[in-house]
């Protein structure tokens, strides 16, 4: 049984069981990496020495990609495991790259209020405006509808996001959520709501909601931070920089933090955000005596 056979026919199962953007992603990872150097071997000779030589003659991408790369191919051979094709995962005997997450930049405050007062496109300055205040994904922002807003008890609910494949749920079932509107952010959110009549809150120029942020990002983004002489972060660094500031203020607790963002737990709160204040001591009390 060639490998091409259970890399299609585990594609075909994924299609049932993933988001598309997700299973794009899948597909993606097969066609340019996987297929091209398993597809006519035999599943049952593929050995580890085999799949060891094809991920280290992979040297454009880092430790992450990696990770997905070599998830993906034990996927495939776990459905050759499961017909009783193969007696084991030769996957499984690959020690996983070592992933270091990249150490995040927030942007300080003064940069977050340069970045906003820069901003002369209606739809743009107020897109900024929610993700700087509320920490909300991209696809979650322009997701938005006007009845998602609760002016009455000041709260956002969180229930959809939208990107180049359509509208879904969010990322996890903890992404479901209600943020707050603070009062920074309270003014924004009434023009934007009275701005127009449709049920979305940011429509294009042809009266429909935004496909995904690319528009954004291209067209103001990138430039906004080059004329403003601001070191390139991705538009996801507001959420990362709402995250950094709500701590180190001592605003909320990683818990509520957590569940601000839509996070199942804290461990992506202590390994980001929490590691990242930690490593700051520019407001470390040097006169402290430890031992008295």
């Amino acid at each position: 049984m060639l490998f091409s056979y259970y890399s299609d026919l585990y594609l075909q199962f994924k299609e049932h069981e993933l988001k598309p953007s997700t299973f794009y992603k899948y597909q993606n990872i097969l066609a340019s990496r996987i297929a091209p150097y398993f597809n006519d071997k035999k599943i049952v000779e593929i050995k580890p020495s085999d799949i060891k030589l094809w991920l280290y003659n992979i040297d454009d991408v880092g430790a992450k990609s990696k990770k997905h790369y070599l998830g993906v191919l034990s996927g495939i051979f776990q459905e050759a495991l499961y017909d009783d094709v193969i007696s084991k995962n030769p996957v499984r005997q690959i020690r996983m790259p070592k992933y270091e997450r990249p150490e995040i930049t927030p942007f300080t405050a003064d940069e977050v209020y340069m970045i906003l007062n820069h901003a002369q496109n209606f739809n743009y300055k107020h897109y900024l405006a929610i993700a700087f205040y509320t920490g909300m994904r991209s696809g979650e922002i322009i997701a938005l509808k006007k009845s998602d807003i609760d002016f009455e008890n000041r709260l956002i609910s969180v229930s959809r996001t939208r990107g180049i494949f359509g509208e879904s749920t969010p990322k996890t079932r903890y992404s479901v959520r209600q943020i707050p509107i603070i009062d920074s952010l309270f003014p924004f959110l009434q023009e934007l709501y009275n701005k127009h009549e449709h049920e979305y809150l940011f429509i294009t120029q042809y009266k429909e909601p935004y496909r995904d942020n690319n528009v954004f990002t291209y067209k103001f983004w990138i430039p906004s931070l080059k004329e403003l002489n601001i070191p390139y972060r991705r538009p996801y660094n507001t959420r990362h920089t709402y995250a950094t500031n709500m701590l180190y203020n001592e605003l909320v607790s990683p818990v509520q933090l957590a569940q601000l963002l839509g996070h199942a737990n804290t461990k992506m709160v202590y390994d980001v955000y929490v590691n990242y204040l930690d490593k700051k001591f520019d407001n470390f009390d040097k006169s402290i005596q430890i031992y008295k």
